[in-house]
């Protein structure tokens, strides 16, 4: 299995994403299901979303639960719910199991296109607008840096968006911290507006595994080394993370970014000694 990242303008940004509950609870008040069709496809979209969950357990997994999702979709082109399932679920696939360019820019373009309907369906969800910009990062970086830049101003006006339709988004305010600390300083990066945006999604979300190891990354950049052991240790421990799958694979960066500040630490002592 490769590493689950996301990267956004050829650099690593650990992938935020929700719950199952997150998801579903942010649902539209009055579309519970209600006909033997749509109870038959909230069903079906919950056995889409365990295989998703556990994604880490199963190669094919991720498949299996987009072929699912798929057919709810071509039987129900307005299921909201299915359409930023598919959304997330190519973008998953992407990092999980494309093991050439071409198949990352298939699931990427796949996700980004569920995405804009989503957005296309309901302009005002900030989870649509989530998806859809998280899939067009990585389709930028796959296809290169010059893509990657000539996108930048879109990204940065979805990330305005999703946050000015909800200012308490963990992972809207997760990935601009992530955004502000990778890019360069001529481009608008900033550690310290990026350590705000983190500290914010953790506020919201203190089980968000990415933020948190975004906001140790922030602070080894910053030398701040105790802070960032602090902040390792204390995703290494969660025992009620919001998405288990991201925090198994957030956990093993976790625990090399703290051998490489111990590392650090002993070879300063030796040159001291």
């Amino acid at each position: 299995m490769k590493p689950y990242v996301l990267r956004v303008f050829g650099l690593v940004l650990i992938a935020v994403f929700f719950t199952v509950s997150n998801l579903l609870a942010n649902s539209a008040p009055g579309t519970e299901p209600e006909t033997i069709a749509e109870i038959d496809a909230s069903k079906k979209l919950q056995e889409a979303w365990t295989l998703l969950s556990d994604y880490y357990k199963k190669p094919g997994n991720i498949d299996e639960s987009i072929r699912i999702a798929e057919g709810i979709s071509q039987a129900d082109p307005g299921n909201m719910e299915a359409l930023l399932f598919l959304s997330r679920a190519w973008l998953t696939y992407g990092y999980i199991e494309a093991g050439t360019k071409e198949e990352l820019i298939r699931a990427f373009e796949n996700g980004m296109k569920q995405g804009e309907k989503a957005v296309k369906l309901e302009p005002d969800n900030p989870d649509a607008h989530f998806f859809y910009v998280a899939n067009l990062a990585s389709l930028g970086d796959t296809k290169g840096l010059f893509n990657s830049l000539f996108m930048l101003p879109e990204v940065r006006r979805e990330l305005d968006t999703i946050l000015k339709l909800d200012p308490n988004h963990p992972e809207g305010l997760a990935m601009n911290g992530a955004l502000y600390f990778y890019l360069p300083g001529l481009l608008g990066g900033d550690l310290h507006i990026s350590e705000i945006y983190l500290k914010r999604s953790l506020g919201v979300d203190p089980h968000l595994s990415s933020a948190r190891l975004y906001l140790a990354a922030n602070y080894i950049k910053q030398k701040r080394f105790d802070e960032a052991m602090e902040q390792l240790r204390l995703l290494i421990d969660d025992k009620k993370p919001s998405f288990y799958p991201d925090w198994h694979e957030n956990r093993k960066y976790a625990l090399n970014m703290m051998r490489s500040i111990e590392a650090k630490a002993r070879m300063e002592k030796a040159g001291r000694d």
